[in-house]
């Protein structure tokens, strides 16, 4: 590709920042952040940006949660673009947390890799774009269309169920959405995720469903266990061939789903994540509830999931009942091919090659690019890729210092391509 002098000086700034950027990151990552306490991080975010003349604010939603919500204005006569990550790193810690766990909610720099749960999921590359913006300013450059920086809360949200109620149990996305129905939207939004440097056209959606399986309630020397698992009145020894029947459905559920299409394959999986009786353990419980995460393809109607899920059930011949307590839709980006060429063209203009496919787990799970889809605004994500590292069981929290920095740069160069540049910029 042909060379661009406003491209190198804006890539040159960046690599001049490396060390702002990595300072910045372990500022970030080491503000405890659990969905719903997202306020420290807003106000941090906000307070760095000012150093640059970009100024913003918190969008509350409770008066610990918030979005950092700021914007570069362009001239507007181009496209507006919509930098999102998020701020949240999941629930808190119980309190007998090992001491691996406690560290990785923190961040911290070995040699040049970068760890820490939060760091990963998602503050890297929220700093990536901080320091991106930083960049384009430091360099003179004026955007024909406006740049939002959206620093999100709750991406990470419970689902609420049962005596988890109310706003601190928004389900995923929560905070991306209160950002849109309060009118910050833009004709593009680019999500920072890690996507192994490939461009993630579609996500999953998401289907929870409770599972009751219902017994009675026996004392323990009067308990006959009968002639089947029918006559057994115990509701968890029920629940066991249940979760079998489970197990064999998702296994061809992941088969039957998998869909290969232009932007990478994705493959809607399920697994049961709780498994829960009554409130105390001094009688038996006369039912035992198993709480499901179903990702769905693009597309698909939950309640077909559900009819499906009960019908597989249902062949153990068992008193049950399902519900769906969490639902949020899939979507393959439609109208992104602006965005989707920018990231590419900037992507190609550093590493000299065409981005990877990204991994199917990058296209199968749900992130806020379905929010932006949902309602119009054509949305793709793309970041670093994820390192092993020994700490958790995902092992996977870890990431270059080096494949930051490129994402930095794809990052700055994909808003100067997409919004424009006026021809007056240095460089031009």
């Amino acid at each position: 590709m042909e060379q661009n002098p406003a491209f190198d000086k804006v890539s040159a700034i960046i690599e001049r920042a490396r060390a702002e950027l990595i300072d910045l990151c372990l500022q970030l990552g080491n503000i405890s952040s659990p969905h719903g306490q997202e306020r420290d991080v807003g106000e941090a975010v906000l307070h760095w940006l000012k150093q640059y003349q970009i100024h913003g604010q918190l969008q509350f939603i409770t008066q610990r949660s918030v979005n950092a919500v700021a914007t570069m204005s362009g001239s507007g006569r181009g496209p507006s673009l919509i930098f999102n990550a998020h701020m949240d790193t999941g629930p808190e810690l119980p309190a007998d947390a090992s001491e691996d766990a406690r560290k990785l909610e923190t961040a911290w720099v070995e040699g040049e890799m970068l760890f820490g749960k939060g760091m990963i999921n998602d503050k890297a590359q929220l700093c990536a774009f901080m320091i991106a913006m930083s960049a384009l300013r430091r360099a003179g450059v004026q955007l024909n269309g406006d740049l939002t920086l959206t620093a999100v809360a709750s991406e990470t949200g419970n689902p609420s169920i049962d005596e988890f109620q109310g706003i601190d149990f928004p389900g995923e996305g929560f905070g991306t959405k209160w950002l849109v129905d309060r009118g910050t939207v833009a004709d593009y939004a680019l999500v920072g995720e890690t996507s192994g440097f490939g461009i993630v056209q579609a996500e999953c959606g998401a289907a929870w469903f409770k599972i009751r399986v219902k017994g009675r309630e026996v004392y323990t020397p009067r308990y006959e266990r009968g002639a089947s698992i029918q006559e057994n009145p115990n509701a968890f020894a029920k629940a066991a061939h249940v979760i079998q029947a489970f197990e064999e459905w998702a296994i061809q559920y992941e088969k039957r789903e998998t869909i290969e299409f232009a932007g990478g394959t994705i493959i809607p999986k399920a697994q049961i994540v709780e498994v829960r009786g009554g409130a105390g353990v001094g009688r038996p419980n006369a039912t035992c509830d198993i709480f499901t995460d179903v990702r769905i393809a693009p597309g698909k109607n939950p309640l077909t999931v559900q009819r499906e899920l009960a019908a597989a059930i249902g062949q153990v011949n068992l008193d049950f009942e399902i519900s769906l307590f969490q639902y949020s839709r899939g979507h393959i980006a439609e109208n992104a091919e602006p965005l989707i060429d920018a990231v590419r063209s900037a992507h190609r203009y550093l590493f000299g090659a065409e981005p990877p496919q990204p991994p199917s787990a990058e296209t199968s799970m749900w992130r806020d690019l379905n929010v932006f889809n949902e309602i119009g605004i054509p949305s793709i994500c793309y970041g670093p890729p994820r390192q092993r590292e020994r700490l958790s069981g995902a092992q996977n929290r870890a990431m270059k210092i080096d494949d930051l920095v490129q994402a930095t740069k794809v990052y700055a160069l994909s808003a100067m391509i997409l919004c424009g540049v006026q021809s007056s910029c240095p460089g031009h």
